[in-house]
């Protein structure tokens, strides 16, 4: 099981978009739920900060495998995450981001998929 915490920083100026993706995600919840199955995530879930003048999402991600999962949601020409790519491209600085594994962090990792 891959479990990992994103953080991504918005560019400057496209906190708006970051703003209308993060409301298209939670509008989308449900179909975003069934997609997850799909791709044999177990939890996906977004939230953002402001510090230092700049605004971040982090991205909250639990799967059997993450290359896996990604490579999925990639290529199945879901219009769903077709469009949750395109708000992801522009409005985040993929070059200024991290990565953390998140699994030495947490005490019991099964609680984290029941």
């Amino acid at each position: 099981m891959d479990t990992r915490l994103y953080k991504y920083e918005i560019i400057k100026w496209k906190e708006e978009t970051a703003e209308k993706w993060l409301n298209f995600l939670n509008a989308n919840r449900k179909a975003g739920e069934a997609l997850l199955k799909d791709e044999h995530a177990y939890l996906e879930a977004y939230f953002k900060t402001m510090g230092g003048g700049n605004m971040h999402a982090y991205k909250f991600f639990t799967c059997e495998d993450v290359n896996a999962s990604d490579g999925k949601a990639i290529n199945q020409g879901s219009g769903l995450d077709e469009q949750h790519f395109a708000y992801m491209r522009e409005c985040i600085d993929l070059f200024r981001g991290d990565i953390m594994e998140c699994i030495p962090y947490l005490d019991n990792p099964e609680d984290v998929v029941r």
